[in-house]
């Protein structure tokens, strides 16, 4: 047994003191008395305070001497050691997305990881180095390099859940990078292992997986829409709920608008499917919905173990009229659906009565349905099977039972779109043009669906009619019009989609405004201002909680807001210049952007945050073997690799030790052992030794209470009057 601090035994010296007080006689006050008859029993205390004289046997000296052994003893640190089963410089890396917030570990699988990572540290060598690593939706470096464990652990147990998809891939890329700095390396993550991104890149380092939880029981809110009521005066919710568990759910939607309870619905939910719920009849007026995912019976047990996928939040766009021109000779199916977008108004026109007292620069956009004019007019575009070749595309032929080919999950036009039992009679065989994105393949590659920007302006060509598919009789048909009318003319005309955790929101300062006050769902307060003078757009990126962003411009006190027709954002026109473009073509997955300025320049702007992603609700523990495989093997010795990968750069730049394989494979640097401290008997022995010296010199007092204690049980055993105790007889 070795001392961290072995001057502390230098507090032995105390125990000489203490005897010494043993030793000593006591000073008293001399004082005359007559007689010395009534103190025969103070001779035995006189005589022992006698000075010098030989110690008796006292239980009190013998206690005390032993803790000043023990508290010397704890101050010098006493430790056995054991071989180190952690390298001397240690990567800790802590999975904080948002499936860490699962409670199928008690309290929840963060808090669990951290106690394990925490617990795992007294493998570290002596004077070892830890960094740690919180992998949310980016990695960020939460401790760097500290052999001061006590900071470690308090950093560990700072850390929340990010309520986002994470990203543990670029944690172990920044933790292999740290981790690169020392010969004796090694990245220790503790995570569920499910994971929305698995990693790929290989590591330089070995790499042990803590893991915890063990149920993948969630119900999740996938998708939340508003959509115009068929009554065209109230608006519908469009709900998707996602069972992403192996067993049957019922649970409980309840649809709020603006905090007040429109309705509630019982859900069957089949395993690993998703089930879409309607409600109609939303109010006019109500600006914020918000949908909860709740028990079907309270007392019942809760088959969801997630709860941050269980409310969710859409902001009603504000009306703003557009104006639709449909040159067609009549399709029913078209008409019906274009006359249920919210806030439009349709106009129908023979083709040839088209022309230039239509005033074509009046609409948003114009559907051309069969032909196509050979001047395209000042505006947004659809074109519906073109006969003839035009500046829209090139006519190649006609396709008889085309079927569908490969669709792209993230285009924002098949939001909520299923064509999987679409059937097409006949359709137009295109060429794609070099403007534009294929939406929907077709075979051989002739696109059925593409748009994109021509001279400044979104066109769009569809390469069949609808009423010659059974496409008009599906549901996917309204929406797939919906979000094409919306791309087209420059938004969506769908409700304004959900801002991702994490994601920047561009923001408009409107004209005259000095800043824009954004209120979380917690209620703090952040103000904005642009970074150079007349600046008018914004970004904010502190959008790390799930809810409802209220932002409200701040005027100087001596001016007005300037009328609403100023701002670009009241223009009804919706042009593409006035607000952020959605989706550039052949980009990912579309910007989202906030609800535009409304009408009154002070009135609140929101935008909602919400974790629309299954493949992060789905909390079924992965495989920890295939986070370990990155890394390489004992001995340095790199794991099996897919063919074609190789290691990353970022180790072998730095000019490291650890960067040649050569030296960090052979042998492994000698590692100094493991301590153990014993701190934690030795207080146990220092109270246990302080309460016996307690009750040895309030030996009398314990005495007391004891045989009061006693009398007090032997009363509770008597019995009442006119019975007989336990154990009692009465006698002949």
């Amino acid at each position: 047994m070795s001392f961290v601090s072995p001057l502390a035994l230098l507090g032995l010296l105390f125990v000489p003191a203490v005897v010494a007080m043993y030793l000593l006689k006591l000073r008293r006050n001399d004082a005359v008395v007559p007689s010395t008859l009534l103190w025969q029993r103070l001779v035995a205390d006189v005589e022992a305070n006698a000075p010098w004289q030989r110690l008796r046997r006292s239980l009190l000296l013998l206690l005390q001497l032993l803790l000043v052994l023990l508290l010397a003893a704890l101050a010098a640190r006493p430790f056995l050691e054991r071989p180190a089963g952690l390298a001397g410089d240690l990567v800790l890396v802590i999975d904080t997305s948002a499936s860490m917030a699962a409670t199928d570990v008690a309290p929840d699988r963060l808090t669990a990881a951290k106690q394990l990572a925490v617990d795992a540290l007294r493998d570290l060598p002596a004077g070892g180095k830890v960094s740690v690593v919180a992998a949310g939706r980016t990695a960020r470096v939460v401790v760097n390099a500290t052999s001061d464990l006590g900071r470690v652990r308090a950093a560990v147990e700072n850390l929340a859940v990010s309520p986002a998809s994470g990203d543990l891939g670029d944690a172990l890329n920044l933790a292999d990078a740290l981790a690169a700095r020392s010969r004796d390396a090694e990245i220790l993550v503790a995570t569920d292992g499910a994971l929305a991104t698995p990693p790929t890149s290989r590591l330089d380092h070995p790499v042990t997986v803590l893991q915890v939880g063990r149920d993948r029981k969630n119900q999740a809110i996938v998708a939340l829409a508003v959509r115009p009521g068929s009554s065209g005066v109230t608006r519908s919710v469009f709900v998707s709920v996602a069972n992403l568990d192996i067993e049957p759910a019922k649970r409980r939607l309840q649809v709020y608008g603006d905090g007040v309870l429109l309705e509630a619905r019982d859900l069957t939910l089949d395993p690993q499917t998703r089930s879409e719920a309607i409600i109609d009849d939303v109010p006019v007026g109500v600006r914020v919905i918000e949908v909860r995912l709740d028990r079907e019976e309270p007392r019942a047990a809760t088959a969801d173990v997630l709860a941050l996928d269980d409310r969710a939040w859409a902001i009603v766009p504000p009306d703003r009229l557009r104006r639709i021109l449909l040159v067609s000779d009549g399709d029913p199916y078209l008409e019906t659906a274009l006359t249920f977008l919210p806030n439009t108004e349709l106009y129908g026109v023979a083709p040839q009565d088209y022309g230039v007292a239509t005033r074509p620069e009046l609409f948003d956009l114009i559907i051309f349905e069969g032909t196509v004019p050979e001047e395209l007019p000042p505006t947004a575009v659809l074109a519906i099977a073109p006969t003839t070749t035009s500046s829209l595309g090139e006519v190649v032929g006609t396709l008889k039972d085309p079927g569908i080919g490969s669709l792209d999950p993230d285009e924002p036009i098949l939001r909520y779109v299923d064509l999987s039992t679409t059937h097409i009679g006949s359709a137009v065989k295109l060429a794609l043009p070099a403007w534009a994105r294929a939406v929907v393949p077709g075979p051989g590659g002739a696109p059925l669906l593409y748009i994109g920007e021509r001279d400044g302006r979104k066109a769009a060509v569809l390469a069949f009619e609808p009423r010659q598919s059974d496409l008009p009789l599906q549901v996917a048909f309204p929406i797939l019009v919906s979000n094409l009318a919306g791309e087209l003319m420059g938004g969506s005309a769908a409700p304004i989609g959900a801002v991702a955790p994490g994601d920047p929101v561009p923001l408009l300062l409107p004209a005259g405004a000095l800043r824009l006050q954004v209120t979380r769902p917690d209620g703090t307060i952040t103000e904005l201002a642009p970074g150079t003078a007349g600046g008018a757009g914004i970004s904010f990126s502190q959008t790390d909680q799930l809810g409802v962003y209220t932002v409200v411009p701040v005027y100087p006190e001596a001016t007005t807001p300037p009328a609403p027709a100023g701002t670009p954002s009241a223009d009804p026109s919706g042009s593409p210049g006035t607000s952020p473009s959605p989706a550039a073509p052949g980009g990912d997955s579309p910007t989202p952007v906030p609800t535009p300025a409304p009408a009154d320049p002070e009135a609140p702007n929101r935008f909602a945050v919400d974790l629309f992603d299954p493949s992060e609700s789905n909390i079924a523990p992965g495989s920890a073997a295939a986070i370990e495989a990155l890394g390489i093997g004992p001995g340095g010795a790199a794991s099996p690799a897919p063919s074609g990968s190789g290691a990353p750069a970022s180790a072998a730049s730095t000019g490291s030790p650890s960067a040649s394989s050569g030296d960090a494979g052979s042998t492994t640097p000698d590692r100094p052992a493991a301590r153990d401290e014993l701190w934690i008997p030795i207080v146990l022995l220092v109270l246990a030794v302080l309460l016996a010296e307690w009750m040895v010199y309030q030996r009398d007092a314990v005495t007391r209470l004891w045989r009061g204690l006693r009398t007090r049980l032997g009363q509770g055993e008597v019995a009442p009057a006119g019975g007989r105790g336990p154990g009692r007889g009465r006698g002949v």
